[in-house]
């Protein structure tokens, strides 16, 4: 009897249910990244380098996608001359309807963060991506580049990416003349405003936002409620008023930091920010805010140390060199 037919079929089951335990044993590997916190994605998306939020695996099948388009993205693209990080991982995931997803993908390094529309767990095949959040600090001998990104999410679904650059040359080697004569040989800034909604195939649309905020200085005066400093009322007034002298509006808060509606001198509404990425670990003091110009928020202390740091931000003269 010629038993070689039956161990060929008997060889090729043993192959077949093999090949089903491995493809079982990869989905179930796979189904395990697939545990990603379910949530509702903040409405203002920012970068906390000391931020220790868990970031979550992903497959290399969708690692590979996200590479390929990350750099596809409509609107204004990164100044900063830097590299796109390679180690990447999810923050969360918000369900949309018909089954779609957006992930909030941040990068190890923690200075970059995506948001990317996905078909949904079945296949996570990605639609459409947006970067969303940059804190880049790039230095090439005398050359400090910083780069900020933050974006709002409005009632309407639309998302508001706030785009910022500066370009900063050291003075060490420069003199007041040479600073005078081409002040932008030393220090340049760009902004912008970029729109998207996520349209009915799941991608970003996007839309220029017109900038209508008009040229403004301000200062936000913080503290916690429970824990208001002991000069706080002594100091704070003098401080206020000073602003007023040099025409820098001034809000003073407490609580809601994330929505600060900054008004001028007839109450009128000027810009509203947010402070919450500018003061991390700080209980009280100002943030400091010059449209163009990256927000810088001190610590509360004395009348006179508070004051110099307005002058210097603002670049206030004192009256007696200003008249030399």
């Amino acid at each position: 009897m010629n038993w070689k037919p039956y161990l060929l079929t008997i060889l090729s089951l043993c192959l077949l249910l093999s090949g089903c335990k491995m493809r079982s044993n990869q989905s179930e590997e796979e189904n395990k990244n697939y545990d990603y916190p379910i949530t509702v994605i903040k409405d203002t998306i920012s970068i906390n380098v000391l931020d220790k939020t868990e970031l979550y695996p992903i497959t290399e099948e969708f690692m590979e996608s996200f590479m390929e388009k990350a750099g596809e993205y409509e609107g204004h693209h990164m100044t900063a001359r830097v590299a796109l990080p390679e180690e990447w991982g999810v923050r969360c995931v918000e369900r949309l309807p018909e089954g779609r997803e957006i992930w909030l993908i941040q990068s190890q390094s923690r200075e970059w963060m995506y948001l990317a529309v996905t078909s949904g767990y079945g296949t996570q095949r990605i639609l459409d991506l947006i970067p969303v959040a940059l804190d880049i600090t790039n230095q090439q001998n005398d050359v400090l580049e910083t780069e900020r990104w933050t974006t709002y999410r409005e009632p309407d679904g639309a998302f508001i990416v706030s785009k910022e650059y500066e370009w900063t040359r050291s003075l060490t080697n420069a003199t007041k003349q040479a600073y005078k004569a081409d002040p932008e040989k030393f220090h340049r800034s760009v902004s912008y405003l970029d729109k998207y909604y996520i349209n009915e195939s799941g991608r970003f649309e996007y839309s220029e936002v017109l900038d209508s905020v008009p040229e403004y200085d301000a200062v936000v005066f913080f503290y916690n409620r429970s824990l208001k400093p002991e000069r706080w009322d002594d100091n704070i007034p003098q401080l206020q008023a000073f602003c007023e002298e040099n025409n820098i509006f001034y809000e003073e808060v407490y609580n809601n930091y994330d929505k600060v509606n900054i008004r001028d001198f007839t109450l009128g509404p000027v810009v509203t920010v947010d402070i919450n990425p500018f003061i991390t670990n700080m209980e009280s003091g100002m943030v400091l805010f010059k449209k163009g110009e990256n927000p810088k928020a001190i610590n509360f202390g004395g009348f006179e140390y508070m004051q110099m740091e307005i002058k210097r931000y603002f670049k206030i003269k004192n009256p007696e060199a200003a008249a030399l």
